[in-house]
């Protein structure tokens, strides 16, 4: 199933405020996953020694992009609530470049969705981090009534 990306993010910057604020961007969204990214800003270094991105953006990213993922699966809109989200953090980011993120929602229940992703730069081969997820779903809309 093809999404309307222009009004998902216009959905992402109205409805949800702080992802607006760190200026996360919804690239791509089908069956197959979700993709964004958070630009490079200053004020997201963690380490001002070594210019090292805190951990927390990646978490703010991963846990983001991990609720939007249940969506196309649903084949609707779902509110989300993270229930549990373990990430293992592989590698710092690189200095000054921009975050990336694809994560996938590999399977759901009546109430709960399961995700896996990886957050990184350039080479999805050499990620930053690994994320699985478990989130509690409520339906709205014409969401799907999977099982």
């Amino acid at each position: 199933m093809k999404f309307d990306l222009e009004n998902m993010r216009a959905l992402m910057s109205s409805g949800i405020p702080h992802m607006a604020e760190v200026g996360l961007e919804l690239i791509s969204m089908d069956d197959t996953g979700v993709v964004g990214r958070i630009p490079h800003r200053d004020e997201f270094i963690g380490d001002p020694e070594s210019g090292v991105v805190h951990g927390g953006i990646v978490t703010v990213l991963l846990d983001s992009l991990s609720g939007m993922s249940v969506v196309p699966v649903l084949g609707g809109m779902a509110m989300t609530a993270t229930l549990d989200l373990r990430i293992d953090y592989l590698r710092p980011a690189a200095p000054g470049e921009d975050l990336f993120a694809k994560v996938r929602c590999y399977k759901t229940t009546r109430n709960i969705a399961f995700t896996r992703g990886i957050a990184y730069q350039g080479d999805m081969d050499d990620p930053i981090a690994h994320a699985t997820g478990s989130f509690m779903l409520t339906r709205t809309g014409n969401a799907g009534t999977q099982p």
